[in-house]
């Protein structure tokens, strides 16, 4: 059994569970929407590469809400952190029944073992869900000028930590939000939820942030393709 997250119980505004002297809650918070030329999906940290390759699963090219999953950690009634359980791009308004691992043209997870994932890399502490051609005109940007765009000083902490957009074409208007990646530099799965006749509803980063607080099970640390 591969990583399989219960995300319809996890991306509920106003979730709350509680340890101890301490208070975990999750929050939906609105983004920017996403421009997206083709529809092809590539998930990456906040700096796509050219090995960024998108999902074999693709949408009609538009325009879609994006989301983000904020858990706001509180100890004995104060605030304590706020970090990012999860990046959502919403296709569909339908509700989502079924949830599989999202997967380039060469990946499978037939291969997999226990709790492992396919998912990318991150090591600029932020992520993205954008569409391909974005990210490659991303690319042709120098890197200061990505820095000076996409790594403000400070970083914004409210109401979702490290968020920031651009209009990264401005012959197609397609832009680009990142946004924190949980706690940091890791490795993180893409899910892509569908509804009861298989259509995509949503693509869906999980940071991971809540393993220990909402679910049962711990995962492999093992990561797999990308």
């Amino acid at each position: 059994m591969v990583y399989a997250p219960d995300l319809n119980s996890l991306l509920v505004d106003g979730l709350r569970q509680t340890r101890m002297w301490t208070e975990f809650i999750v929050e939906s918070r609105p983004l920017a929407p996403a421009v997206l030329p083709t529809g092809r999906i590539v998930a990456s940290e906040g700096l796509p590469s050219a090995e960024d390759a998108p999902f074999a699963a693709t949408i009609p090219p538009g325009t879609y809400p994006m989301h983000a999953w904020v858990t706001v950690i509180r100890k004995r009634g104060k605030e304590f952190d706020r970090r990012n359980a999860a990046l959502e791009l919403r296709v569909s308004d339908v509700p989502t029944v079924s949830w599989e691992m999202a997967l380039t043209e060469d990946e499978s997870i037939d291969r997999l073992e226990g709790d492992d994932y396919i998912g990318f890399s991150v090591d600029s502490g932020c992520a993205t869900i954008a569409d391909a051609d974005t990210c490659e005109a991303l690319r042709r940007w120098d890197f200061d000028r990505w820095e000076s765009v996409y790594i403000p000083r400070p970083l914004p902490r409210k109401p979702v930590p490290g968020y920031v957009t651009a209009v990264v074409d401005p012959a197609t208007g397609a832009n680009l939000s990142v946004v924190g990646s949980g706690w940091g530099d890791g490795s993180y799965p893409t899910f892509i939820g569908r509804d009861a006749d298989g259509g995509i509803t949503r693509f869906v980063i999980d940071f991971m942030v809540l393993l220990d607080v909402m679910r049962p099970k711990g995962f492999g640390s093992r990561l797999f393709g990308r």
